[in-house]
């Protein structure tokens, strides 16, 4: 068994990480097949921050002959454990069954650290694949990504092709050592840009974290322009890599107003943009304790029971709950999900049992530093992913 250290490179892009740096690990596999069973495994390479030089490190243990598989393991666990969290790209699918079924191959034990560690670990694809669709990802392998984020790197090889070279290697480690060498570099290569280059694929995840996550914003503007939209700007504490516009159409509604109109929202460093159509007009309020009114339909409106006069009684009948409203005359602005934004927002329908609510908005000029703006934008955020 061999093993290489080497320094890598500050990556491209930021990644706001929930942990410490000096508790996380990076690793991958490189194998001579898919199945532990009847495949080889010649390398794993970890990565780890090394907080007193300030860069981060890359150890990979190289079978450079047919003996060393418990070696890698053992010389990766050991350098494991004093790490608490391990990110990957599809390693539960993958790196770590494989690693498991070596185990019991080779009698080695799984620590409870150490298990924990493989259990817990954090899967960099499980954040890209469900928001693959709204960032207009075709394909979400790791390699597709590092283009999608303009990256080129120098290895040309996939995991399957070099099980190829890997064999090559062995026989021209005996016959000609030489060329052997040049056959390693590309081995060693391409563990090594898989795991230096999740550093920039990690960036991605912070639209995932952006738009499922309790979110931390700053409002830093509220204007309607032209179109009659409204536009809110705010800070977020995430660094997005790339500039991305996310389009959302409003549900299908009873009416033809929010008909081609849709919510769109930018992200674009540390800053997001939400933009969405406003109404003017009168919408209801329904009640959701009808059956203590009467309905009046010559004035169109509601009384409650306990102040109704027996006069008015006569001209009115039972509420039911779409006859049970108040009409409200205002500016209002749609919402993406029927979730409400919070217990003391009243919220507004074109018609009873509609799939598109509304909030109406404050009284213009509007105040930044009020809750509405915030809490309208996370209930907003939530519903691109919805």
């Amino acid at each position: 068994m061999k093993t290489i250290k080497s320094i890598i490179p500050n990556p491209v892009f930021k990644y706001n990480f929930p942990h410490n740096l000096n508790e996380i690990a990076f690793f991958d596999i490189e194998t001579t097949g898919l199945s532990p069973r009847v495949s080889s495994l010649y390398l794993i390479g970890m990565m780890y921050f090394d907080d007193t030089e300030n860069f981060w490190t890359l150890i990979q243990w190289f079978a450079d002959d047919y003996k060393s598989e418990a070696d890698i393991i053992n010389s990766f666990f050991s350098l494991l454990s004093k790490y608490k969290y391990l990110y990957h790209f599809n390693g539960k699918t993958f790196d770590i069954p494989y690693i498991r079924n070596k185990c019991q191959k080779h009698n080695i034990n799984i620590s409870d650290d150490i298990e924990k560690i493989l259990s817990e670990s954090i899967d960099i694809l499980a954040s890209v694949r469900p928001i693959k669709k709204l960032l207009s990802i075709e394909k979400a392998n790791q390699t597709s990504l590092e283009r999608w984020l303009g990256i080129i790197r120098d290895d040309t090889y996939d995991g399957g092709q070099l099980i190829s070279v890997y064999s090559e290697y062995m026989q021209k480690k005996i016959m000609s050592p030489e060329e052997s060498v040049k056959l390693e570099e590309i081995l060693l290569l391409h563990n090594h840009d898989d795991i230096a280059q999740m550093l920039n694929v990690c960036s991605i995840m912070s639209y995932y974290d952006f738009l499922t996550s309790d979110n931390r914003i700053n409002i830093t503007s509220a204007v309607i322009d032209e179109d009659a939209m409204l536009q809110i700007s705010f800070d977020v504490s995430y660094t997005f890599p790339k500039r991305v516009t996310i389009t959302k159409p409003f549900p299908e509604n009873k009416s033809d107003v929010l008909t081609d109109i849709y919510a769109t929202l930018v992200l674009d460093n540390n800053t997001a943009f939400l933009s969405v159509p406003v109404l003017e007009g009168t919408l209801m309020y329904f009640m959701n304790d009808y059956k203590n009114y009467y309905y009046m339909p010559s004035r169109d409106i509601i009384i409650h029971k306990s102040v109704i006069s027996n006069d008015e009684k006569k001209l009115c009948r039972k509420a039911t709950a779409t006859t049970c409203y108040i009409k409200k005359e205002g500016l209002f602005i749609p919402s993406l999900t029927l979730r409400h934004m919070n217990d003391t927002a009243n919220i507004f329908y074109i018609e009873h049992k509609d799939k598109v609510c509304f909030y109406e908005l404050p009284d213009v000029p509007f105040d930044i530093n009020d809750t509405f703006f915030r809490d309208y934008a996370l209930l907003q955020i939530s519903g691109f992913t919805s």
